[in-house]
């Protein structure tokens, strides 16, 4: 089933990764809040993201439900790259650019992916493939299903502290 149908069109890139950290913060995403974009986290990101990787390629490549970070070739291979400001976050930025991939691959672009942790100088490299869709339209499942429900309650984590929607859910 294509991304673009209309009953899709809520799914995001950044509706994928927020899911991973927090079923709250994605239903937020989901109904477009926005986090506060004072926050010293997003701030650094923002930073980190504009400074990063300048000389590889194309940056904010923006299609429906996707700001791809950078985009570029090597050889005859298309390669989509993540830049984030932790390995922390890996798992949801594997999520995040699986998404990307689909866009992409729904466009007939074969790519591979490779989220770039600038500050820690590592990279991993994703494949489209089999089991990498499955784990993503598990997730895109799960998430037109929270699209459909009431809020969540919150659920305190440590990443709440560095959010950007906890004055939203602790005030």
């Amino acid at each position: 089933m294509s991304l673009m149908e209309d009953d899709e069109r809520l799914i995001t890139g950044s509706a994928i990764l927020s899911y991973h950290t927090c079923a709250l913060q994605a239903w937020l995403t989901l109904r477009r809040f926005m986090p506060e974009q004072e926050n010293p986290f997003l701030i650094v990101g923002r930073f980190i993201h504009k400074n990063s990787y300048q000389e590889k390629g194309e940056k904010e490549i923006e299609l429906p439900g996707a700001k791809i970070d950078i985009i570029w070739k090597e050889g005859a291979v298309t390669i989509v790259g993540e830049i984030k400001k932790s390995s922390r976050s890996f798992q949801g930025a594997k999520l995040q650019l699986l998404f990307y991939l689909k866009l992409l691959s729904e466009r007939s672009v074969r790519a591979v992916g490779r989220i770039m942790v600038p500050l820690e100088k590592k990279t991993l490299d994703i494949a489209w493939d089999d089991q990498n869709r499955s784990e993503l339209d598990a997730v895109i499942d799960r998430l037109r299903k929270l699209a459909d429900s009431e809020a969540p309650a919150p659920e305190w984590k440590s990443v709440c502290s560095k959010c950007g929607f906890s004055d939203f859910c602790w005030s």
